[in-house]
């Protein structure tokens, strides 16, 4: 007999020594007892520990370049390392500028450019215009999220200070911005002015963000955390719309923000899926 025989079978008479114990058999058995009525209480109670991916509506590619006064002048263009650290391939990241703070002639700049010389046109004429001009240029991403774990990713509290700015106030603001799901014109949003810690001139970027998380608005990432975490829900998705404006003065930004949210909110919601239509079994 070789020694690897010998040594299973003193393993297998080690193990029926065991299995013998009353202690062994009762804790084998109450273990056995814990799986069966848990997956029988789920089964039953219907809860659903992972979520099923919501597709959505339509792409968020579908979101126009033109919203109202406000056009796009950037391309939805992002390297591959920043994609992977987002964790969605469905996001659009764009500079939105309000058309009437330029020249017709001025717009046309960025026409038939590459991402590049679009931002290096963009810097230009924030050189030109200076502070005018702040206000008038708003960052604008949304970023969609399903089927995942249920973490709530990439909040402006954690990036910006990562990138060396300091929060120097943080509310949780109303805005009047009616919408097919706000019919009130009640929208509630984070709003954040971060200063730079790095920079010899003082540079402020105003940061507004809400998230839609299983068909509605909410703008806690905890409570957008505890919506996903629902174990009665079958399905689960939640999108972060983010504005910031780099401006001196966050009452400007603010303003700027509201406006534009008046004309690209109902495009987002248009993109979303109809949560109600969803089977529940």
């Amino acid at each position: 007999m070789t020694a690897s025989n010998v040594t299973r079978q003193k393993l297998g008479l080690s193990l029926k020594r065991v299995a013998r114990q009353p202690v062994f058999v009762v804790a084998f058995a109450i273990l056995l007892l814990a799986a069966v009525s848990l997956n029988a209480a789920t089964q039953f109670l219907k809860l659903h520990f992972k979520k099923m991916p919501v597709p959505l509506a339509h792409s968020l590619d579908d979101i126009p370049t033109t919203l109202g006064k406000w056009v796009c002048v950037s391309q939805d263009e992002i390297a591959d390392e920043i994609e992977q650290e987002l964790g969605t391939k469905q996001y659009i990241m764009r500079y939105y500028v309000n058309s009437t703070a330029l020249l017709p002639g001025e717009l046309k700049q960025f026409d038939g450019k590459n991402s590049k010389d679009r931002g290096k046109v963009l810097n230009d004429l924030r050189m030109k215009y200076k502070t005018k001009l702040d206000h008038a240029i708003i960052s604008f991403a949304v970023t969609y999220y399903t089927g995942k774990a249920d973490t709530v990713a990439h909040i402006p509290e954690r990036c910006y200070t990562a990138d060396g700015y300091e929060p120097s106030r943080a509310e949780t603001e109303t805005w009047d911005v009616k919408t097919k799901q706000t019919p009130d014109g009640k929208l509630d949003l984070r709003y954040i002015t971060f200063d730079d810690q790095t920079a010899t001139a003082s540079v402020k970027k105003n940061v507004a963000y809400t998230f839609h998380v299983n068909g509605g608005y909410n703008s806690d990432p905890t409570r957008v955390r505890m919506a996903l975490q629902n174990l009665f829900e079958r399905y689960g998705y939640y999108t972060k719309v983010e504005m910031m404006v780099q401006d001196q003065d966050p009452d400007a930004a603010r303003a700027a923000m509201q406006d534009f949210l008046t004309s690209a909110l109902p495009q987002v919601e248009r993109c979303l899926p109809d949560w109600n239509a969803l089977p529940r079994h």
